[in-house]
């Protein structure tokens, strides 16, 4: 390359196209955050269900406090984007049921059926049915590179779950359709969350999602029923950093990087949750890690690397064919 100042690209390049590049990446960024701390999420709530706390009273006592926390930070900092139009709550309302309530009450049930490894084998299905879905509806194209990093994905959670003896499979169907319902869910929450940012900021759409899946799991499981003595105070504290770092972040930045990328590129993304939650397993639970583990791991870092370099390559021939 010339350091000479007069052959500088810049002026040769479509501006629309080299902007794409640093939106990708952003898009990458947020995607894989929400990640790490939905990873974070698995690891803590596997915590709390080691000392009593039932999965369906956590549940609950996340989404509320997660639509509190919204109200509460909008009231405090951008109180405008708490005023919707009232023909636009269905969509809302919408959005949360499938997207947050059902999603995660169908992810508890498979947990409850069957095993972690085989419930979260079919979450990391939902990247197929997006491109599924993106082909059909034509707001995807399939790419070579996007069908690879898939199946890196799922083969890599696939070692990931299955290569230690609780993530082992317990067949059961009424669990697999849980499983499957939730990874549904995931896919809706994603193709059907892009459409929701054409309408409202993202912080909006989070704050109506949450507060809608919320009144859900309030009439699902009301107060009265939660066994509330299991929670001392280092219990509330994993409480409120599940509520607001492990719920409240990851959902909004996952949903933020659908701005930025396609909804099975930033769903593909999130499939570094469980290299994520197996090596914070490791080293705070003291759960080992063998060697079909790290195989699966470095698949799903392999695949989520591969659409980054797709990208890179497919913007940059745009903007030479753009000259």
């Amino acid at each position: 390359m010339n350091s000479a100042p007069t052959p500088i690209t810049t002026t040769a390049i479509n501006p629309a196209t080299a902007t794409q590049i640093p939106s990708a990446n952003h898009g990458y960024l947020l995607a894989a955050t929400a990640a790490l701390l939905w990873g974070t999420s698995g690891v803590t709530a596997r915590f709390l269900f080691n000392h009593d706390i039932r999965p369906f009273d956590l549940l609950m006592i996340r989404t509320v406090s997660a639509a509190l926390l919204h109200w509460l930070w909008l009231g405090l900092t951008a109180r405008h984007l708490l005023r919707v139009e009232r023909r636009e709550l269905p969509r809302l309302a919408l959005f949360g049921l499938i997207g947050l309530a059902i999603n995660q009450g169908c992810y508890y049930i498979a947990l409850k059926l069957t095993s972690v490894g085989y419930a979260l084998l079919f979450q990391y299905t939902a990247p197929f049915l997006l491109m599924g879905y993106g082909v059909l509806a034509k707001t995807e194209r399939m790419t070579a590179a996007k069908f690879l990093a898939g199946l890196l994905s799922l083969c890599g959670c696939a070692l990931m779950m299955l290569g230690h003896a609780g993530g082992r499979m317990n067949l059961s169907w009424q669990g697999t359709l849980a499983a499957l319902g939730s990874a549904m869910a995931f896919a809706f929450y994603s193709a059907y969350g892009q459409r929701i940012l054409r309408r409202h900021d993202s912080r909006t759409a989070m704050t109506y999602a949450f507060t809608f899946a919320g009144l859900a799991w309030l009439l699902a499981r009301p107060p009265w029923l939660i066994e509330w003595q299991q929670f001392d105070s280092r219990a509330w504290g994993f409480v409120a950093y599940l509520s607001a770092f492990a719920t409240v972040a990851p959902f909004g930045l996952y949903l933020a990087s659908l701005r930025h990328l396609e909804p099975s590129r930033a769903n593909l993304t999130s499939a570094l949750e469980p290299v994520i939650a197996a090596a914070l397993a490791w080293v705070w639970l003291g759960e080992t890690m063998g060697g079909w583990q790290m195989l699966g791991g470095a698949a799903v870092l392999t695949g989520v690397v591969l659409l980054q370099i797709e990208s890179r390559l497919r913007l940059a021939f745009r903007s030479n064919n753009s000259r």
